[in-house]
Parts: structure tokens; C-alpha cells; sequence
């Protein structure tokens, strides 16, 4: 009888060990992990869904298509903003954001240099769209719902920004709340030279 109860309670731990380690076999060397990004570091390839807003495909300069990566952004520089529209601080952000974007839309040699666009961490298009018209986002805003995007990238916090060149290399990040967007302007003025 002991011998039975013994099993019974190492059992489920068995067969949890077990799955864990086939899981482990199972994997394909070749699977791609989370990338770590930092200054310096190269973003991984990922793909965006901008189908649905040629407007935004053309203020990126990438022809119409089903899916666009970030290196097909013509721009010389790229801010990428993280954020989701359940995070508090995002929506505290979003002005910062707004602002940061009408700077450079209104100075005719960052404007044609720079690009922003928003990657919305777990959120899909309907609360994309809300956060949106909720804050007056001038720029392209990519749902994000199954988080793929940020898997790839190493779990980013939200919000975070990340200015990179068009090779994908981390000229600068910020995360959190942008309090001094004149410094961070001014590392953008810095990278378009």
C-alpha cells in the first residue's frame, strides 16, 4: 500500500519531468531564441502587418505588400516605440511620443531621415485602433496580439524606444517614460549627421 501511495505522489512529477525533457529534445537546434538588445546590438529580422494602412506603407516608403520588415524602412533612422495599451506608463508616454514624432515630421532634415514606428506588445488591431484615436498617433502603430515580435526581440519593457540605422544596429535605447525628449532629439540630430 505504501508503494502505491508513493507512486501516486511521484508520478506527476515524473511525467512533468519527462515532458520537460522531450520538449528538450524535441527543440530544433536551429530554433530561433530571443535576441538580448542593447546599444550596439543588431536587431533580428521580424516581419510587420501594415496591409490594411497603405498610408502609413508609403509615409515608410515600402511598397504595398502583405508583410514588410524593418529593413525595407527607406528611412536612414528608425525609432521603434514599445508599448501596450494596457501599460500605464505607455499611456502617460503617448504625448512624449506624439511630440517626438511632430519634431521630426516638421524638420525637413529629420524628417526625410527618420522614421517612427509603434510596435503594440499583446495587443491586436481593435485596441490598437482605440489607443490610436485616443491619442491622435500620426504614425504607424503594428499590433503585436501573439507577441512574436516582442519573443523576438527579447521581451521588451513597455515603454521603451530604440533608435537604429537601417542595418538594424541599436544606436540608442530608453526605457520608461521619455522625461527629456530634448536629449533624446538630440542623440537623434547626432545619428542623422
Amino acid at each position: 500500500m505504501r508503494i502505491k501511495e508513493n507512486l501516486t505522489v511521484l508520478m506527476p512529477l515524473v511525467v512533468l519531468i519527462l515532458v520537460m525533457f522531450s520538449g528538450a529534445i524535441i527543440a530544433s537546434p536551429n530554433a530561433v531564441m530571443a535576441a538580448s538588445i542593447s546599444e550596439g546590438s543588431t536587431l533580428p529580422e521580424f516581419k510587420m502587418d501594415l496591409t490594411s494602412k497603405p498610408d502609413m506603407l508609403n509615409y515608410l516608403g515600402i511598397e504595398s505588400g502583405t508583410e514588410f520588415s524593418l529593413f525595407q524602412i527607406t528611412a536612414k533612422l528608425i525609432v521603434i516605440e514599445f508599448f501596450s495599451v494596457v501599460c500605464p506608463a505607455c499611456l502617460k508616454n503617448a504625448p512624449n511620443v506624439n511630440k517626438l514624432y511632430d519634431i521630426i515630421s516638421n524638420d525637413a532634415d529629420l524628417n526625410k531621415d527618420v522614421k517612427l514606428v509603434g510596435i503594440a506588445v499583446g495587443n491586436d488591431d481593435k485596441l490598437v485602433n482605440i489607443y490610436k484615436n485616443k491619442f491622435d498617433v500620426k504614425f504607424p502603430l503594428v499590433a503585436d496580439p501573439k507577441e512574436e515580435i516582442d519573443t523576438r526581440l527579447g521581451y521588451m519593457s513597455t515603454p521603451t524606444i530604440i533608435l537604429a540605422d537601417k542595418r538594424g544596429t541599436v544606436l540608442y535605447m530608453h526605457e520608461g517614460i521619455i522625461d527629456d525628449i530634448d536629449a533624446v532629439l538630440e542623440v537623434v540630430r547626432f545619428h542623422a549627421k
